[in-house]
């Protein structure tokens, strides 16, 4: 069984086992979601308390006051808070077993999965909030049984216990997670044309003439080769570094509107290009165009350096492209930032 303490958190479960592979955890929690729990804590008169979400079914457990002298334990009360989510919810003794039996011994690594901690944030707001009282009692079943009647929104309003009762139907068996492959190893499919064919369009001014058509098959060719280079891109990110599917939607969506929105919007610039462009990109074009925030446009970031890592196993730009990438969104990023704060601060002074 995988904990996934938040940054914050990891301190609380320094005395249990610590993963020896946290590449392979996280890969088996991503495969194994019921076998894997998200954890954080809070603070309520000078006493932590903990709490655990299920990845798969959402089902919560609530530790009050661990403290040094019984964090030792913790991986006892752990199984402990599981058993009472489970029992509260109608499962039998002999199918809790089974499941602890398969889930193996508890072993920390890291948290990861942003849904999961987002829900898990929301129920600690949801307990702060509560001015629950706390009794000398340190599987808090009654703030369980509360929160696991919450239904959200990820997983289409169902309810924890609802889904528990699923995940013993279905879920009760170890799935195999995919192996990370070194990217020496990786083998590229590569089912895309070369992009070379429409460098003699980067700088033809006769594409915007007349009604524009022949801009427009131009660039409808090169979305197409994109969606195969994209469709490759996501099977890397899947393969390679054993992302969860949300996240890798996340970061293949963020390459495309790179790709195909920005490199074909004011000329013909293929993916080959994209490496001298990125500074542009970020400084100014998707801040004004599509980023809300800096969050999001450092998420953007992420999944762009991403994408220019996989060109570079494709074979499709060079190392020092990927070198020029990198400072182009190191650059481009601080004048991205300097545009929103440059924005707070006229609201600032509209106020």
């Amino acid at each position: 069984m995988i904990i996934n303490p938040t940054k914050k958190a990891l301190p609380i479960f320094n005395k249990l086992v610590k993963t020896k592979d946290a590449s392979a955890a996280k890969r088996f929690a991503i495969a194994n979601p019921f076998f894997s729990w998200h954890a954080n804590y809070y603070s309520l008169n000078r006493k932590k308390v903990i709490i655990l979400v299920n990845d798969l079914t959402y089902a919560t457990v609530v530790l009050y006051d661990i403290n040094a002298k019984n964090k030792s334990k913790l991986d006892q009360f752990i199984e402990e808070g599981i058993q009472a989510a489970f029992v509260m919810t109608g499962i039998s003794h002999e199918n809790i077993d089974a499941y602890f039996k398969i889930a193996g011994s508890i072993e920390v690594n890291a948290g990861f999965n942003r849904q999961v901690t987002g829900a898990m944030t929301n129920l600690v707001l949801m307990l702060q909030r509560s001015n629950a009282r706390y009794l000398n009692k340190l599987i808090q079943t009654k703030l369980m049984n509360w929160l696991m009647q919450i239904p959200f929104r990820q997983k289409n309003y169902i309810f924890a216990k609802e889904a528990i009762k699923k995940a013993f139907q279905t879920n009760l068996s170890i799935a195999k997670s995919t192996p990370e492959l070194p990217k020496d190893t990786y083998e590229v499919n590569k089912t895309w044309t070369d992009y070379h064919q429409w460098d003699k369009y980067e700088n033809d001014q006769t594409l915007f003439t007349n009604d524009g058509t022949k801009y427009e098959q131009v660039r409808a060719g090169i979305q197409e080769n994109n969606k195969l280079l994209l469709a490759e891109f996501q099977n890397y990110l899947t393969k390679v570094q054993g992302l969860s599917k949300k996240v890798i939607t996340k970061h293949v969506n963020n390459a495309e509107f790179l790709i195909d929105e920005f490199l074909t919007y004011y000329t013909i610039l293929t993916p080959l290009k994209a490496s001298n462009y990125v500074m542009e990109y970020f400084s100014d074009w998707f801040p004004r165009k599509a980023a809300y925030s800096v969050t999001e446009l450092k998420s953007n970031a992420t999944s762009i350096k991403k994408f220019f890592k996989f060109m570079e196993i494709a074979g499709e730009i060079s190392q020092s492209n990927v070198e020029i990438a990198r400072q182009g969104i190191k650059e481009g990023m601080e004048l991205g930032i300097e545009y929103f704060q440059m924005l707070d601060n006229m609201e600032d002074e509209w106020e």
